[in-house]
């Protein structure tokens, strides 16, 4: 379920995200609930999840124990870190990794994106890693946000619009997502070769 996003233009990256909660055909609204947002922010990285709640509280969990997040700079820097991730998953939380039987690989259970100040990056369920260009979209509303964002790309706006844009329309047709949107904004490093604390910007809109 959700609809998770993330969109670079002119030195500014964001990720944005609805806030709906649901349990099977039972859902929250943000309303209702003391943590809506499905966006966590480790030390100047934001994470983004989409699917089983449990996620967001398990790697919350598994950083206050030990796990160490590094610098995510490059592909291979993430499926590094998703190696480790996963050893600690089935160790300390107890991953039920079965999916499909033809699958290659364990499943993580887990798609992940990753904004920081070096880009925009994907990690699915089977730990293969993607770094992004422009905008990418998860989760069930992911078709629409794509269409929404494509469409608006281009049309003179800014990277948070955008990233707007695309969570709304997922909102509006998708039934596992709703507002209010979450959002995360930070400067790339083709604007600034560090980010300090000052320069994101966290909003519910």
């Amino acid at each position: 379920m959700s609809t998770l996003v993330m969109v670079e233009k002119a030195g500014v990256a964001c990720m944005a995200a609805d806030t709906l909660t649901s349990y099977g055909s039972r859902k929250q609204s943000a309303r209702y609930v003391t943590r809506p947002e499905k966006i966590l922010e480790v030390d100047g990285t934001y994470l983004g999840f989409v699917g089983w709640c449990a996620h967001q509280d398990v790697i919350e969990s598994a950083l206050a124990h030990g796990l160490k997040l590094p610098e995510i700079a490059s592909e291979r820097d993430l499926f590094e870190f998703s190696r480790v991730l996963h050893r600690k998953l089935k160790k300390d939380y107890f991953l039920n990794t079965s999916e499909d039987l033809d699958d290659p690989y364990e499943s993580s259970q887990m798609m992940l994106f990753v904004l920081n100040r070096n880009g925009m990056f994907g990690l699915c369920s089977l730990r293969s890693v993607e770094r992004y260009r422009r905008f990418a979209a998860a989760g069930s509303g992911s078709r629409y946000a794509l269409g929404a964002m494509y469409a608006a790309y281009e049309q003179g706006l800014p990277a948070e619009d955008i990233a707007r844009l695309g969570v709304e329309a997922g909102a509006e047709f998708d039934s596992g997502s709703m507002v209010p949107i979450t959002l995360r904004r930070i400067e790339s490093a083709g604007e600034r070769t560090r980010t300090r604390k000052s320069d994101s910007v966290a909003e519910i809109v």
